[in-house]
């Protein structure tokens, strides 16, 4: 076995053995229009002009050029246009739109702010989604971890999504997303855990310069979580060549590993104190690297 070197390239930290960006928008800010939002089912939120993306049809896009960004938003001076799932119906909403270009984890939570909000995914301008994406997600959140805000995670196909704020005023939405490839995700347990999993055909996650089929492991963490050490092996009952990426979106990090032993990959990392989204993904080293696995994790 090869002692492992880690080192950053760009926002990629490779740990091998020897043989082997963040963006904020001040978004929702209120127009000069002097508008009363005044909406068609007669609910305004009075305090103040409309934002300008008080309606759907001019929802303010989302750039996913970093792995990350911070949305200054408000409901002051909006209508109620679309009801969140888990909301209060008649409840003030501004419009985000977003466009995948491959299927992609995305999450997005409101920690921080000073009043309640539901935050919320739609599939249209008109749907809110509400049928689960994939275990342990939350295609609507009110309330999470224990407090007054939101945190919200879906697994999306490509194309153009919406993310809806609907509260009584200002919120920062804290917006992450990570590629997980063309095969399985599932969530990862806190603490120790074993999965076994198999992968086939092509893959489509190549930021690890990886090419062959994967399977990816997510998970989510809280405001008041304390962080730790995450380590993730395929070391033991796997038989092909694989390499595992981690993506940390809010730190605009992924970490690779390959070779580290035998042709088996390892990979650790310090998760930090708070909130935010983790993906972690077994990957071929080729188009012609797939098969049966065992993946030995740990986090916190």
């Amino acid at each position: 076995m090869h002692g492992i070197r880690p080192f950053l390239i760009g926002a990629v930290l490779w740990v091998v053995g020897c043989s082997g960006g963040a963006g904020s928008h001040d978004a929702g800010a209120p127009d000069d229009s002097g508008s009363t939002g005044d909406g068609p089912n007669g609910v305004v939120d009075a305090g103040g002009p409309a934002p300008s993306n008080d309606r759907c049809a001019s929802a303010i896009p989302i750039s996913l050029v970093t792995m990350h960004s911070n949305i200054s938003a408000t409901t002051i001076g909006a209508s109620a246009d679309l009801a969140a799932p888990c909301g209060a119906a008649g409840t003030p909403d501004v419009f985000f739109k977003f466009t995948l270009t491959r299927r992609e984890l995305v999450y997005a939570d409101t920690f921080g702010a000073t009043s309640s909000t539901a935050l919320f995914f739609a599939s249209s301008c008109t749907t809110a989604r509400t049928g689960a994406t994939t275990p342990n997600d939350a295609v609507c959140s009110t309330g999470a971890c224990g407090t007054g805000q939101s945190q919200v995670t879906a697994l999306l196909d490509p194309g153009t999504h919406y993310l809806v704020l609907a509260g009584q005023g200002a919120a920062t939405i804290h917006f992450q997303h990570a590629e997980v490839g063309t095969g399985t995700v599932a969530y990862l347990a806190r603490g120790s855990s074993a999965p076994t999993g198999t992968t086939s055909g092509f893959g489509g996650l190549y930021s690890c310069e990886a090419g062959g089929s994967e399977n990816a492991y997510w998970w989510q963490t809280c405001p008041g979580d304390a962080g730790g050490t995450f380590v993730g092996s395929t070391c033991t009952g796997t038989d092909f060549d694989t390499i595992l990426s981690l993506q940390l979106p809010g730190s605009e990090t992924t970490m690779c590993d390959d070779d580290s032993c035998s042709v088996q990959s390892a990979v650790s990392a310090n998760i930090p104190v708070g909130a935010g989204l983790y993906v972690l993904a077994v990957d071929g080293f080729s188009q012609a690297k797939h098969g049966n696995y065992t993946l030995t994790a740990s986090r916190p």
